[in-house]
């Protein structure tokens, strides 16, 4: 324990040794980010490359390891190729954002160098074969594999890049999913993993120093790239060796700001009919802003939610005689809690599609009921028939009231007992009873609370109960009366 100690303390120095003088070399370079976008809302230019620090600290904490000859260094010497398998395709991506940052990189070139660097990976060993199966067990992939290791890591590693808006934010996420995977290495008894996030943890706290706000230096892509697409690694190479088949959940949820971030950011894109990979200012921060945040304030609430994500992916390291159930229950609902209050309009829009996609279902079953009623009135011989299978209508509960005028002489009203809510928007329609001839007969008056979906999506059987009641109304010889009657609706 005191060789972990000391790598993440050594690895500490040397970022916040490195850092100074990498923000002094992009600033003497004019390699700064301007706030020439209106994506960018950053108020000075500020230098970047941050990411070369990091990596550099992270490198050469390691190397300090060829020094010692204890337990911990022997061992990441013999596991030297397993190292390399992560770094060889790490550096590549580290290249890729380094060039981004210097001359600017369009999207096809970064996903075409991203995906290079993640079937390189494959090639080296690290494959995603086996995912979480919540029902119990894991799922093998078998020719699977390829796919979703290529999505896996190009995607935790655009992920760690989006959200990279504000200072410190981006490290920071890192920062927290780095401390989960170590803890989760710990738990699982793997040195080299231990050994690779605690070198790595020191690398990032070091950096944040000079990136928490207001940041003197900036990740720039080669950093947020380099952080995703090696978080991303170490997450399949923990995960994979692991004997739990639940440890696979453990970074799904731990790296949960980045991929909920990314995942909604295509969502909501894909909803408006907007370009994929255009930035805009709409992102989960950015909305926290709108809110009357404070940028400080913004990046302290989303590193608590970092730090949420990690204590609760820690509660799958040991899932016996915990209910998964309820834990994915209530990751679900605190996702749909958080989207759902940052205002999103996309995510209304769903809300409201979904509304009436369940008020749709709701509507057939009750256009079942109509039916059934109106085809009553084809065995309607009397007034008190007629009474009964109108009720009925009024018993579906889409009218308040309903009235028959019949031959201007004589009327039949029916209402429900509670009265509507005189408030609330009535719709009313008048439906002319015409005999076969088509000369009218006489009128029915429908009334009730305004519910649009409800009363289009019945327009159809409403004149399938014009003709049916007219017909009832002839069967039934209605003798003329002196005074109209009111009945009200009986059982309520």
């Amino acid at each position: 324990m005191k060789t972990y100690l000391a790598l993440f303390i050594l690895a500490l120095v040397l970022s916040s040794v490195l850092t100074p003088f990498v923000r002094h070399l992009a600033g003497r370079w004019g390699i700064l980010d301007r706030p020439d976008r209106p994506q960018k809302i950053h108020e000075r230019p500020t230098p970047r490359l941050g990411g070369l620090a990091i990596y550099a600290a992270f490198l050469l904490a390691l190397a300090g390891l060829f020094l010692l000859e204890n337990r911990v260094a022997l061992h990441f010497r013999a596991q030297l190729s397993e190292v390399v398998k992560l770094l060889v395709p790490g550096t590549l991506v580290l290249l890729l954002g380094l060039y981004d940052d210097l001359r600017g990189a369009n999207a096809r070139i970064k996903f075409s160098a991203q995906t290079a660097a993640a079937l390189l990976a494959y090639v080296l060993g690290l494959q995603v074969t086996r995912i979480w199966n919540p029902f119990g067990g894991t799922i093998e992939l078998g020719l699977l594999s390829l796919p979703l290791t290529v999505l896996w890591l190009v995607g935790i590693t655009n992920a760690f890049n989006l959200i990279d808006g504000l200072d410190g934010l981006s490290a920071g996420a890192a920062f927290f999913a780095t401390v989960t995977l170590l803890v989760a290495a710990l738990f699982y008894d793997q040195p080299l993993m231990v050994t690779l996030t605690v070198a790595l943890a020191g690398a990032i706290a070091g950096f944040l120093r000079y990136n928490f706000a207001p940041a003197t230096i900036f990740l720039g892509d080669s950093g947020s790239l380099f952080l995703g697409f090696l978080l991303g690694a170490l997450a399949v190479e923990g995960s994979q060796k692991s004997a739990t088949a639940v440890a696979i959940a453990i970074p799904l949820v731990s790296f949960g700001l980045p991929i909920l971030d990314t995942l909604w950011t295509l969502v909501r894109r894909a909803l408006g009919r907007r370009p994929l990979f255009q930035g805009d200012l709409e992102h989960i921060h950015h909305m926290l802003l709108r809110r009357g945040l404070t940028r400080r304030q913004v990046v302290l609430v989303l590193y608590a939610a970092c730090a949420g994500c990690g204590l609760f992916s820690l509660l799958f390291v040991n899932p016996q005689g915990k209910p998964l159930g309820i834990l994915l229950f209530v990751l679900g609902a605190s996702v749909f809690f958080v989207i759902q209050s940052l205002g999103y309009p996309e995510f209304q829009e769903l809300l409201h599609a979904l509304g009436r996609a369940l008020r749709h279902h709701r509507a057939l079953a009750k256009n079942i009921q109509w039916r059934r009623a109106i085809a009553d009135f084809q065995q309607v011989e009397s007034l008190d028939q007629l009474r009964a299978v109108l009720a009925r209508l009024l018993e579906i509960g889409d009218f308040d009231s309903a009235e028959i005028r019949w031959t201007e002489r004589w009327r039949l009203s029916m209402s429900r007992h509670a009265s509507p809510d005189e408030r609330a928007p009535m719709w009313s329609v008048r439906l002319p009873l015409t005999d076969e001839r088509g000369e009218k007969r006489g009128e029915l008056r429908l009334r009730g609370v305004l519910e649009a979906d409800d009363l289009l999506a019945r327009y159809h059987l409403l004149a399938l109960l014009q003709r049916e009641l007219t017909r009832a109304l002839e069967r039934a010889s209605v003798e003329p009366a002196p005074a109209a009657r009111s009945f009200p609706r009986p059982g309520l």
